[in-house]
C-alpha cells in the first residue's frame, strides 16, 4: 500500500481562490472525487475553510450554464469540463450524450 499524497495546503487554497473546478483538482493532484472530500474536510478542520464555503463553492459550480455541463449517467456527477470517465464513480461515459444533447431528445427540441 502507498503512502499517502501529500498536498500543500497553501496550493490547494491558492488554486480554490482561483477558481479552479472539482474536476481541474482532481487531474491536478491525481486525487478521486473522494481524496477530494477528504482534502476538504481537512482543510476545514484545519480552520482553513467553512463548510459553507464549500456548499456556495458547489451550488456555483452547479449553476453553471447547461450547455457547458456533462452529467455521468450513472452517479449524476456533474461537471463542466468534459470527460470520457467518471471522476467520481470511475464509469465509461464516453458513449452516452451530454446533457444537452439528452435534454433536446427528450423535449423534442432541437434549435
Amino acid at each position: 500500500m502507498s503512502a499517502p499524497k501529500k498536498i500543500s495546503a497553501k496550493a490547494i487554497m491558492t488554486d480554490l481562490k482561483a477558481g479552479l473546478t472539482d474536476t481541474q483538482l482532481m487531474d491536478k493532484y491525481d486525487i478521486s472525487f473522494q481524496g477530494l472530500q477528504e482534502l476538504f474536510e481537512k482543510l476545514i478542520q484545519a480552520g482553513l475553510a467553512t463548510p459553507t464555503y464549500f456548499e456556495k463553492r458547489s451550488v456555483k459550480q452547479i449553476d453553471t450554464p447547461k450547455e457547458s455541463v456533462k452529467t455521468c449517467p450513472y452517479c449524476g456527477y456533474s461537471s463542466m469540463d468534459q470527460f470520457r470517465e467518471c471522476p467520481r464513480c470511475q464509469q465509461e461515459t464516453s458513449d452516452w450524450l451530454n446533457t444537452v444533447e439528452l435534454t433536446k431528445i427528450l423535449t423534442g427540441s432541437f434549435d
